[in-house]
């Protein structure tokens, strides 16, 4: 008995962990995370008195190479061992519908295309008039900056050094004019979401599109008997940059929800990407300041369901029902005590033998089906032991 046993945990251990291994490369680069020891800049007085810490952060990106990024918001911290995951612009309108012809996300994209790291500190310092820029004040610069854009904050003019005010005022000035500077995602598939009703011809399109150009692999999960084609029904497994894609359903499934997965290897990843905490979790979004490339996952779901049959027809008004006369023998035993006093019995009886029946009955079987159980394991016990 125990060798048995032994076998059978053995056995889920190893299920467990094939398939922990298994998924575990997925989960890995589904996603990013900051890296510890951030450069730091030098400290902004903000005009309310309060001096905020500047840093250029380290971000890796979905299990491969780091990039550097800013904060976007003061008011915020990054979240230790925070995942994070690529996010559009066109997802937050307070910084993609501005009221002015310039958005803050353009502005913001603008900043970190002209400043450092994305070009050499002896190349800021000469945009901006400056004869010398060191690091951390090209990192105070280039951050207090992007607070400006996009979350409304002032530098002190009294309380900062010179050279971080002149920067700021540079690239300020310089992105108040910028357009149409912002990116979608790295991977993106348009819509997110599609929905048929009965559905005769596959389901589509969704368009895949990434900035990389390369083909990108492609595959569906969730509904049974169903596959992914091109705009010519041929089944597919990759997808070109910008190429339609469609869910074949066969007929015999009314109804299902199917999800694409959508994955890219060593997708180029430009300057001015914004990145988010993973599912909403709460942390300091962050903007990339220099291009890299990254391995690059999005979904989309597919959702069908069969037509709804119209409802019947109810007449409104059913004709009326013609009382029945009772019979002689009803009119003279109905209204009597003794009738009444055998109808209550007779309805007692018949409500405590139901629920006898459906509770206490079941109840008797299932405790005799495992005392059966119990008395099996039992014999087969101290059979084992006899042999031994």
């Amino acid at each position: 008995m125990s060798g048995t046993l032994r076998r059978c945990v053995a056995l889920l251990c190893a299920t467990a962990l094939i398939g922990t291994l298994s998924a575990s490369p997925s989960l890995a680069e589904d996603f990013s995370r900051v890296d510890r020891d951030p450069v730091s800049g030098m400290p902004v007085m903000i005009t309310d008195g309060v001096e905020a810490d500047t840093a250029l952060f380290s971000l890796r990106v979905a299990d491969q190479g780091s990039v550097r990024a800013y904060a976007t918001v003061l008011d915020e911290q990054v979240r230790p061992r925070t995942a994070y995951v690529e996010s559009a612009w066109a997802e937050h309108p307070e910084w993609s519908d501005g009221t002015s012809s310039t958005d803050p996300a353009d502005r913001a994209n603008w900043i970190v295309r002209n400043s450092y790291p994305n070009r050499p500190l002896d190349t800021v310092a000469s945009a901006a008039g400056l004869t010398r820029l060191e690091e951390h004040t090209a990192i105070a610069a280039t951050q207090a900056a992007l607070w400006h854009v996009l979350d409304g904050v002032d530098p002190d003019p009294e309380a900062n050094d010179g050279d971080v005010l002149h920067l700021f005022e540079h690239l300020v000035q310089g992105s108040s004019t910028a357009r149409d500077g912002t990116t979608a995602r790295s991977l993106e598939v348009s819509p997110s979401h599609l929905e048929a009703v009965a559905p005769t011809e596959p389901l589509g399109p969704l368009t895949v599109s990434n900035s990389g150009g390369e083909p990108v692999r492609v595959s569906v999960r969730g509904a049974p008997a169903s596959w992914l084609v091109d705009g010519e029904g041929r089944e597919v497994s990759l997808v070109e940059d910008g190429g339609p894609i469609y869910l074949n359903v066969d007929p015999s499934v009314p109804s299902g929800v199917a999800t694409l997965h959508v994955r890219g290897s060593d997708v180029p990843l430009e300057e001015g990407r914004l990145f988010i905490g993973r599912e909403g979790v709460r942390t300091q979004p962050l903007i990339t300041a220099e291009p890299g490339t990254a391995t690059s996952f999005t979904t989309a779901t597919f959702t069908w369901h069969a037509e709804e049959p119209s409802e019947a027809t109810v007449d409104d008004h059913p004709p009326p029902v013609e009382p029945q006369s009772p019979s002689p023998h009803e009119e003279t035993h109905a209204g009597t005590p003794e009738a009444t006093a055998q109808a209550t019995e007779g309805g007692d009886r018949n409500s405590e033998d139901g629920l006898a029946f459906t509770g206490t009955w079941v109840s008797g079987l299932l405790v005799i089906a495992g005392a059966l159980v119990v008395s099996g394991l039992l014999i087969l016990v101290l059979g084992r032991k006899r042999r031994d």
